[in-house]
């Protein structure tokens, strides 16, 4: 089968990529909104198709987040950014299908990244923490009120797993342990708060998790708990005080070098053999199954 051509466009703050051949239409959106710039997706590009330009941090504030933009050229609308893309920034549709063609071609993997909420385990006494803590809004509670406005009761809780980054916030703040979250990604993040520009808060900006903040005396702390490990404080710091690095990736088994490829590019390389080990991907996957049965 021809490649065809990709025709690149851009309107609303969105980049699409769209190729037309016999009976087939692929349209790759990237959600410029949404993207944070962490950089994932133009380090894993098989092709090296995409860039990011450098954020501008302005008085110690963030002023613009670093743009991604695809060279249509190169693209060859695989899919592998729509995969590690740790908040959904990016999609892809076949004949306006949802789909993700190296998953199909078993070429990577599906990301075993779950959230399960136990609506049985939910009271009104919460006062709907986990919506409350969500960082991206995509949690959404029906519940039942009195006349006078008070909730007596949770009828159901609903996740958007277009907007969820598993970021674990709302599964530490349900006060009834009625969710559970598996996160993509693990890794580590390192600082060294003494490079730290005074008034800085650059990477507090950008994180999508808020894992991230400031104390009243202006130092800078992380709640590792929450990280996501995507990477884009790392990116946007002035003098290079944060280190993230990725340790494993959850996701289904799967043999290929494509994916052996991504994963060399992601991975800090003293973690890329025990991620490749068959023990612990079967380790992770009981994690997930685990939440399943929750």
């Amino acid at each position: 089968m021809k490649r065809g051509i990709v025709k690149k466009r851009e309107f609303n703050g969105k980049l699409f990529l769209e190729r037309k051949m016999l009976g087939i239409h692929d349209v790759l959106g990237l959600d410029r909104d949404r993207c944070i710039g962490c950089n994932i997706c133009v380090k894993i590009c098989p092709e090296e198709a995409l860039k990011l330009s450098k954020a501008i941090v302005q008085n110690g504030k963030l002023l613009k987040k670093g743009i991604i933009d695809i060279d249509a050229g190169k693209c060859t609308l695989c899919g592998e950014c729509v995969v590690l893309c740790p908040v959904n920034a990016i999609e892809m549709f076949r004949n306006e299908k949802e789909t993700i063609p190296v998953i199909e071609a078993e070429a990577f993997p599906t990301l075993l990244k779950k959230i399960a909420v136990n609506v049985r385990n939910c009271a009104p006494s919460c006062k709907l923490a986990c919506k409350e803590s969500c960082p991206t809004e995509a949690i959404t509670v029906t519940i039942e009120r009195t006349k006078t406005g008070e909730i007596t009761g949770i009828l159901d809780v609903n996740v958007d797993e277009k907007k969820c980054i598993f970021c674990k916030k709302c599964e530490s703040a349900c006060p009834q342990t009625a969710i559970q979250v598996a996160k993509p990604l693990q890794g580590l993040v390192q600082l060294n708060t003494d490079l730290c520009p005074e008034n800085c808060q650059a990477c507090v900006d950008v994180c999508p998790s808020k894992a991230l903040t400031l104390s009243e005396d202006g130092t800078l702390r992380l709640e590792e708990q929450f990280c996501i490990y995507c990477g884009a404080c790392q990116e946007v710091c002035p003098k290079k005080a944060i280190e993230a690095k990725r340790t494993r990736v959850l996701h289904n088994p799967i043999k290929s070098g494509a994916w052996i490829t991504a994963l060399e590019k992601l991975i800090s390389p003293q973690y890329l053999v025990k991620e490749l080990s068959a023990k612990s991907v079967k380790k992770l996957k009981e994690m997930v199954q685990k939440i399943d049965r929750f």
